[in-house]
């Protein structure tokens, strides 16, 4: 790695080396020289774009390691983000013998932290509030430092930080340099900027059209309830190294989390609830490649910087179109190309055309993958382990075993196809198209069940539902086999559907929150028991609303 104009230090250009930079990015290129001048700088960037190296490189030529105080701090808006930058900038500093960098942020145990920063620490990267709380104790003293560095700011505001941060600057009672890195710059941090900054140097690099052109973004159409199997089909089929999944909610992400475990999937989950050590070693893990899936809310879009990432996948939609940006990049960073998939019913299209608008590109529609197209996928793959494993030469034991099974008088073949059957599972099921989804009755005939309840929706046949639709919505909100759900009675203006008593709480709480074909619905138990399927339906309409309204 090269800066034009600047020679880096040996122990420095040692550790690039090592971890593989090859080329500066813009970034880097435009603000390293500055910041070794001495300059305040406002950079502006996306995601990806190599900022952090672009400050640590200066920062750590920049420490006199004699010094045994804070001479550099960092602030960042998520404690994943502070540990990622401090492990970037231990990395880089790797062969600067007396450089310390330390890690403080919330929810973890301060006398530990207080502990390191005694030791003697030269870099602080660093949540704001955590800051605050260490220089009021006297731990974090300021007398020595000589560069602070904003990061994620525009984050920072949006979770209501500038409070902090300008209670930080202005504990700072004499000159120092002052680096802000952000996407965007709002009207709140502009004031920020020109309260705290000595004539700072614009430094403006953002990628066409804001997001990556290393990630080819897709999406595919597809009602929510069959958002769970068109997920495992696109997995299935282009098999990403390290996939990383997002939700809107904690909810939606335990949810999805329970469904991918019970298909077998090697998956994990981070957000805002889960304890923040357990955070910390899922994302080591998920770094490692240990777990191959991670499935997150939108705490860890900017939390993560793992360039391994090859598949980022929206299982909703965002709510804000920045969050989208965000999501899809952290794939495709450093040069790498990448690949955006997002899951999109019928009702979260408008929310695409404006992320198009915003993005200022088109995102291509595509059609989720079909059955025979992922068993395709998995013949291929299991062929090719099977070869691998010929290929090796190391049988071993198992070639006398499979002498034992030709004795019996079966012919290889049969042998191989049985060995198959026994080893491995491919869905060889009726395949829907979840493209164009009709989940049809089954066989007109109501499935008998034991143990019941009934239950009544306020949507019917002149509101253009079917038994399809009904039986859709509630396996797929409720995440329940179809099999539990037994006879669908539609009629004029509201219908009836019988399930498992088992999951009478589970139906009355998902369901009252859900749609059907855009419409809000509302269920609740039916005070009627016995079946109605041999009555005159017209006459159940009248009574059922004449029962209401005597309530």
């Amino acid at each position: 790695m090269k800066i034009e104009n600047v020679i880096l230090n040996g122990n420095i250009q040692r550790a690039l080396d090592e971890m593989g930079f090859e080329e500066s990015t813009q970034i880097q290129q435009e603000a390293i020289p500055l910041i070794l001048e001495g300059k305040d700088i406002v950079g502006q960037s996306n995601t990806g774009t190599g900022k952090t190296a672009a400050y640590a490189i200066p920062i750590l030529e920049k420490i006199d390691k004699e010094l045994r105080m804070p001479q550099a701090l960092v602030l960042m808006p998520t404690r994943e983000l502070a540990v990622q930058v401090a492990n970037e900038v231990r990395k880089i500093g790797k062969y600067m013998e007396g450089i310390k960098t330390v890690t403080v942020y919330g929810g973890a145990d301060i006398k530990e932290q207080i502990n390191k920063l005694k030791a003697g620490a030269q870099i602080i990267v660093g949540t704001p509030g955590r800051i605050i709380d260490l220089i009021d104790r006297r731990v974090i003293k300021l007398g020595e430092l000589r560069i602070i560095v904003l990061d994620e700011a525009d984050e920072m505001l949006k979770m209501g930080f500038r409070e902090d941060i300008e209670l930080i600057l202005s504990k700072i009672d004499h000159p120092v340099q002052s680096l802000l890195f952000s996407a965007t710059i709002p009207n709140d941090m502009k004031k920020i900027i020109k309260k705290f900054l000595n004539s700072p140097v614009s430094v403006k690099v953002l990628r066409e059209g804001i997001t990556a052109k290393e990630v080819k973004q897709s999406y595919f159409l597809v009602k929510h309830s069959d958002k769970v199997e068109a997920l495992a089909r696109l997995i299935d089929t282009y098999t990403p190294k390290l996939t990383l999944v997002f939700c809107n909610t904690k909810r939606a992400v335990d949810e999805l989390y329970d469904q991918l475990i019970n298909k077998g999937y090697n998956c994990d989950k981070i957000h805002g609830d889960i304890k923040q050590s357990q955070r910390l070693d899922t994302l080591n893990k998920f770094n490692s490649g240990l777990i191959e899936i991670l499935i997150a809310t939108d705490v860890a879009a900017r939390g993560l910087d793992i360039k391994e990432v090859e598949l980022v996948i929206n299982y909703e939609v965002p709510s804000k179109e920045d969050y989208y940006v965000h999501r899809i990049g952290r794939t495709g960073r450093a040069g790498k190309e990448g690949a955006s998939f997002t899951l999109a019913s019928a009702k979260e299209l408008r929310k695409i055309e404006d992320i198009e608008k915003y993005t200022k590109k088109l995102i291509r529609k595509r059609t989720i993958p079909t059955v025979d197209r992922v068993n395709e996928v998995k013949q291929d793959k299991f062929i090719r382990g099977i070869v691998s494993v010929i290929e090796s030469g190391e049988l071993g034991e198992n070639r006398e075993l499979a002498g034992k099974l030709m004795d019996k008088g079966y012919d290889a073949e049969t042998i191989i196809a049985a060995m198959i059957k026994k080893l491995v599972k491919f869905d060889l099921s009726e395949e829907r198209d979840l493209n164009d989804v009709i989940i049809e009755r089954r066989k007109r005939g109501a499935v008998k069940l034991e143990n019941t309840e009934r239950f009544h929706v306020n949507l019917g046949k002149k509101q253009g539902i079917r038994p399809g639709d009904i039986l859709g919505a509630v396996a797929g909100e409720c995440d329940i086999p179809g099999s539990d759900i037994g006879e669908i009675e539609l009629l004029d203006n509201f219908s009836f559907f019988t399930a498992s008593k088992e999951h009478k709480n589970r139906i009355l709480d998902r369901m009252n929150r859900s749609q059907i074909k855009g419409m809000d619905v509302i269920v609740e138990l039916s005070k009627e028991k016995k079946s109605r399927f041999n009555r005159d339906k017209s006459s159940d309409d009248k009574s059922f609303w004449k029962r209401k309204k005597r309530k």
